[in-house]
């Protein structure tokens, strides 16, 4: 049956398990980086990290840590959903690697686990029950590397709302990335394929659970970095497109969303390492971003249309930055 467009405050009522304000998701950029780019990338360049702090002969250290913490104008999703658009929104990250194994050649060179948790906070309440904590999210990983340059990660995140605005969401993200070497070392482009799956309940926003179901979808992407030789400066270009399953996203009579390429954002990225800080106490940066998303698809729309927002835009911007610390 096809229901004429309801109000937004009957929205907000009829699903408050999963939205009055908003409804879910985190990065990754993730993360391509959504958090700056330092989960998807983070246990790649562990190793990397690790061999510029401790002596040629001493064996590497076997945990590591990384700390993100990024600030930012809006809450919008690696999935589109623009979640928040007023205020200050606060997102930290920690995460912990464990590395099982490392050689420097053959064809397994790299094996690592993490676990860890990135939070999302507003200077602005939202929700069901308004606050300014507004998500939590428990993050779980394990990261291969072959021949030194190709990445499988394997991914699982939890998305928690903590205003009770939608059910908790299980997720699963398969990635391989290429962290080529093409161009030397100061240029690479990084390309990669990442495939999400909605394991219980769903990530966006969801008008009819009769005819809800959790789906999936393929993100291509490629992160394009430059390391200047003669000044403490990175600049990348995160970009990517995620193609998503007719039923990842739904409309507002409860029809399937459609299929096809949903999402293209890219980013200018510049990020900062502070070297006069003394190796002992970690590697220091600081980043800055201004990333432009378009969203082409009408479920993602109509969501976007009932979240905190209460906005239907094509075009979405948003600028952030913040400061990262790894042990």
């Amino acid at each position: 049956m096809h229901h004429s467009t309801p109000s937004h405050k009957t929205l907000s009522h009829r699903f408050r398990p999963k939205l009055k304000h908003l409804a879910t998701t985190l990065a990754v950029t993730s993360l391509a980086l959504q958090i700056g780019a330092p989960l998807c990338l983070a246990g790649d360049h562990t190793k990397e990290m690790a061999k510029s702090v401790i002596e040629p002969e001493a064996p590497a250290p076997r945990f590591h840590a990384l700390i993100v913490n990024e600030f930012s104008d809006h809450y919008i999703t690696p999935r589109g959903l623009n979640t928040e658009n007023e205020g200050l929104v606060w997102q930290p990250l920690v995460l912990i690697f464990l590395n099982l194994y490392s050689a420097k050649t053959g064809f397994l060179t790299d094996v690592t686990v993490n676990g860890g948790i990135w939070n999302s906070v507003h200077s602005h309440k939202s929700g069901v029950n308004p606050g300014y904590h507004n998500e939590l999210d428990p993050i779980a990983g394990i990261g291969f590397k072959f021949f030194s340059q190709i990445s499988f990660d394997a991914t699982w995140t939890a998305f928690e709302s903590e205003t009770d605005s939608y059910d908790t969401s299980h997720n699963l993200s398969l990635k391989l990335t290429w962290n080529d070497h093409i161009f030397g070392d100061q240029f690479s482009i990084n390309p990669y394929v990442e495939y999400w799956r909605e394991l219980d309940n769903k990530d966006t926003v969801v008008f009819d659970f009769a005819t809800s179901q959790e789906s999936y979808y393929f993100s291509l992407g490629i992160n394009p970095t430059y390391k200047f030789k003669d000044i403490p400066l990175i600049l990348s270009l995160p970009t990517y497109v995620n193609i998503v399953d007719e039923h990842f996203y739904q409309r507002f009579d409860g029809t399937p969303g459609g299929s096809g390429a949903a999402v293209f954002s890219t980013e200018i990225k510049a990020e900062v390492p502070l070297k006069f800080i003394p190796k002992q106490y970690g590697f220091w940066s600081i980043y800055a971003g201004f990333q432009y998303y378009h969203l082409d698809n009408a479920g993602l729309l109509d969501g976007n249309q009932v979240l905190a927002t209460a906005q239907r835009e094509n075009n979405l911007y948003q600028v952030h930055g913040g400061l990262t610390v790894f042990f």
